[in-house]
């Protein structure tokens, strides 16, 4: 039975936002979905190949990368056989939206704008996204809550943490209205003090939310602190790990702490949210209507069920930046073709992510590498700062390395003093310095790592 708050949440607050508000069809998009993810897989693959040719035809005919780097192949060609069409495109790197997004853009009226992401690799990365991909997203991203048992309007904590989502001052106060009318409460990843964690607990054993969401790396955290201090918890309807990679016993020790299932969900800023798990947890459904997701091999060729390969991702509805065939910088495993479920999207058996290091502070809390990611590679970066990686050598010292974008060199220095004061704000009192350098060594997997801690007890995020 829905209680006063889930009724106004998905019957007046979401309807006004969306329709009236800002006029996004993101509840017939979710409607429209909800139906057809039970067509067979004919039905399916049907559709998602005239969506695929769609945007390749359009690729060619209006985007100047494209058309010069796919010769041969005809707008019409590519949308009457998208499947072979899409195999000619060259993958496209994340260099590539570096050194090539005016000629990736295509001036369209479709609400662009322009958005931000550190990268897996290292490099932030900046892209144009529009309205039609928002609404996309935003519909496949309700749809996954579903998925997880998680009704629309239904009570929400989410523990996240990026400074524009949760605010400060009078954004702070109409996001806490937000929350409110939408049946949600927000705790900042960010601080995860002992203390701000056992509060963490306290506020969902009290309002026993029906979906706990979270990073990875936080819910995991937490879900220590409560077995380690024995909490008092009363099981949320769902978890929901939304950010990084969730280990095996990672997925344990939530799910053992909560006494609740957890559902794992894969996507990035680049592409919005392309897989999650249904209640068989037999893999991430991918999801095809708004994504053609390929698992290939070092040579391209695309890997069988068990086999692990690389991400390479297309997204289906954002015509302004097309982003085809992009290399995401993750690898996956190929799961089953279909799920017991009866849902005809195919499976990632599982994500293989990177493993960061948390930074510990001295009492006993952590940080979690999303902070870091955010603020040096994001929120304090003007285009200056190429990479970064964050090494703590003891709890009281710190070394930020920076290797600055082409051109800019000791102007990635020039926010120096604001970063170290966010820095210190969450670790605490602590020497940080800065270091300039010219590259950063990737893992012997080819990973970038943000962040290394030399602290014992501090390995992969997971004391």
């Amino acid at each position: 039975m829905m209680g006063l708050r889930q009724i106004l949440a998905s019957r007046v607050s979401d309807p006004l936002l969306w329709k009236v508000v800002k006029r996004y069809p993101v509840l017939d998009r979710l409607s429209e979905w909800r139906e057809c993810q039970w067509d067979g897989a004919p039905a399916l693959e049907a559709r998602q190949m005239r969506a695929l040719g769609a945007l390749l035809g359009h690729a060619l005919a209006r985007v100047p990368y494209y058309a010069e780097r796919v010769p041969g192949l005809t707008p019409d060609g590519a949308a009457s056989a998208p499947d072979a069409s899409l195999a000619v495109f060259p993958v496209l790197e994340k260099r590539d939206l570096i050194l090539h997004a005016d000629s990736l853009t295509c001036e369209m009226d479709r609400g662009s704008y322009w958005n931000l992401t550190g990268g897996s690799t290292g490099e932030p990365v900046r892209f144009l996204q529009d309205r039609v991909y928002q609404t996309c997203a935003l519909a496949t991203t309700m749809l996954f809550y579903e998925w997880g048992g998680v009704p629309h309007g239904a009570s929400h904590i989410k523990l996240w943490g990026a400074p524009r989502d949760l605010g400060s001052g009078s954004v702070a106060r109409r996001r806490r209205v937000a929350d409110w009318l939408f049946n949600r409460i927000t705790l900042d990843a960010f601080d995860m003090s002992e203390r701000t964690m056992r509060r963490y607990a306290e506020t969902i054993a009290r309002t026993r939310p029906t979906c706990l969401e979270g990073y990875a790396d936080a819910l995991y955290e937490l879900a220590v602190r409560v077995e380690r201090f024995d909490l008092p918890m009363n099981a949320p309807g769902a978890i929901v790990s939304s950010a990084g990679t969730l280990l095996p016993r990672m997925r344990e020790s939530i799910e053992r702490a909560f006494g609740t299932e957890v559902f794992d969900r894969y996507g990035t800023r680049e592409v919005g949210n392309v897989a999650a798990e249904c209640d068989r947890h037999e893999g991430l459904h991918i999801f095809g209507e708004t994504t053609v997701l390929e698992v290939v091999d070092e040579d391209g060729r695309a890997v069988g069920e068990g086999e692990e390969g690389e991400i390479l991702v297309t997204n289906l509805h954002n015509y302004t930046m097309p982003l085809i065939r992009y290399r995401i910088g993750d690898r996956a495993v190929r799961g089953a073709d279909r799920c017991s479920c009866g849902r005809a999207y195919p499976l990632l058996a599982r994500v293989v992510g990177r493993s960061e290091s948390c930074v510990r502070r001295r009492d006993g809390g952590v940080v979690l590498p999303e902070f870091f990611i955010h603020v040096i590679g994001v929120e304090y970066n003007d285009g200056s700062i190429g990479k970064f990686q964050v090494v703590q050598e003891a709890l009281d010292r710190i070394t930020v390395v920076i290797v600055p974008s082409e051109g800019a060199g000791e102007r990635a220095l020039a926010r120096e003093n604001e970063i170290r004061a966010r820095i210190q704000q969450m670790v605490g009192d602590c020497e940080i310095s800065f270091v300039l350098a010219d590259r950063i060594d990737p893992t012997p997997t080819g990973k970038h790592m943000y962040v290394i801690s030399n602290v014992r007890g501090s390995d992969n995020c997971h004391a």
